[in-house]
């Protein structure tokens, strides 16, 4: 009898323990996007892709970000260089209710083109980002488990939360591509300064890291650097910001598709 009730305490104490853990990650994830959130975002970057053999090839790219409603956003990527992809678009409309619409723009096409839900496994145009990456992560599809605090490490001063990242139900796990993210966020700013990404069979496929934070305004910081390291591939993505603006006037007509034909993104 007093086995069987040591038995029942500890199971209560470990359930104790997880329920703690996941409000302490997700006031983490909250917190985060209370401070870092912004009602609008322009950023003119440069991008390396780094192959197996060690080639390079340089991008140059536009991004617009607008919230339209709570907590909705419209993103528009638009490639201005090398020649052979200028022209090239990535535009998502963000959702409260469903999965986020993208739509893809070739210029040789002429036409956008809506990934399917299925397709937003695949990478982006050669790139070490999915389009599921390059969606918005909504704070109600996953569960955020506090896992411990440690020194955030590499060019990072001070503490992180490290906190396990899981899609929280079936459909999501399924419309996912990854079993699971590690996060490490910056205690005392809230800013994710790494991000590793698991397969659904837990192994590794890819690390990364953020570097060279900026204070935008207020409590708003941005990475000028981040590098994505395909661990699966061998292959790598680094991202650098020439110019950001945030809580500038950006048109709806940003975010359409007749914005894009027009060509209008390339100007």
């Amino acid at each position: 009898m007093l086995k069987s009730k040591i038995l029942v305490l500890a199971f209560l104490f470990i359930a104790a323990v997880s329920a703690e853990t996941k409000v302490i990650g997700r006031e983490v994830m909250e917190k985060q996007k209370k401070l870092q959130s912004v009602k609008s975002e322009f950023e003119i970057q440069k991008m390396i892709l780094i192959s197996k053999s060690g080639a390079k090839e340089t991008r140059e790219l536009r991004r617009y970000i607008k919230e339209v409603g709570k907590d909705i956003n419209r993103t528009l990527i638009a490639f201005l260089g090398p020649q052979d992809i200028k022209g090239t678009a990535l535009l998502t409309w963000q959702h409260n209710d469903k999965s986020d619409d993208q739509w893809i723009y070739l210029a040789a096409q002429g036409k956008l083109q809506r990934i399917a839900e299925g397709g937003k496994k695949n990478y982006f145009l050669g790139t070490d980002y999915t389009y599921e990456d390059l969606q918005s992560e909504k704070l109600d599809s996953f569960n955020y488990q506090f896992l411990r605090k440690e020194k955030c490490g590499g060019k990072i001063e001070g503490n992180c939360f490290v906190i396990e990242s899981t899609p929280i139900n079936k459909k999501k796990r399924k419309e996912s591509g990854y079993g699971k993210k590690i996060l490490w966020v910056k205690e005392g700013i809230y800013i994710t300064v790494k991000v590793e990404y698991y397969s659904k069979r837990k192994k590794l496929i890819k690390t990364q890291t953020t570097y060279d934070w900026k204070n935008v305004k207020g409590t708003v910081w941005r990475a000028q650097k981040a590098f994505m390291d395909n661990h699966k591939n061998n292959h790598k993505t680094l991202i650098a910001s020439v110019k950001i603006e945030v809580d500038k006037k950006i048109e709806d007509k940003t975010f359409t598709e007749r914005f894009i034909l027009k060509g209008e993104h390339t100007k």
